[in-house]
């Protein structure tokens, strides 16, 4: 049913649990892959840091998340990918699915009120809205 699995990465509990539930889909899948996706997003400062390159701090970070997450694949004779980008996450999670020909984007939910979702949006409310394929979201 599903050959393709993207699996966004943040480092949060909920992203860990989305990809629990996408290596159980893809050990029941007979040639289904996942891709793990990690992405830094822009940084905005209005103050200079001196002395810290906070672009690498941000990418180091990023592979430390990664590696959590592949420890938990690792195990499985699933088929996987890990990668980092940097820009706006629901754009960048939407075009990596499609780029990809995913099936399936699992990915954690933050639990926002109503409230903070309606003001701020939520990246997994983006993603729902304009990815090209089934979105599944764990809590």
């Amino acid at each position: 049913m599903y050959e393709h699995i993207i699996v966004p990465i943040d480092g949060s509990q909920h992203a860990l649990l989305a990809l629990q539930h996408a290596i159980r889909l893809a050990q029941n899948e007979t040639s289904c892959s996942i891709t793990l996706l990690h992405i830094n997003p822009h940084l905005s400062i209005n103050e200079v840091a001196i002395g810290v390159d906070l672009i690498a701090l941000q990418e180091e970070e990023g592979r430390l998340i990664l590696s959590d997450a592949e420890k938990l694949i690792a195990g499985s004779t699933i088929p996987y990918q890990a990668v980092c980008y940097t820009g706006d996450p629901a754009q960048l999670i939407v075009n990596k699915a499609k780029e990809e020909s995913a099936d399936l984007i699992v990915m954690g939910s933050r639990g926002l009120s109503l409230f903070s979702e309606l003001f701020i949006g939520s990246v997994s409310h983006k993603v729902v809205q304009h990815a090209h394929c089934a979105v599944m979201i764990v809590k």
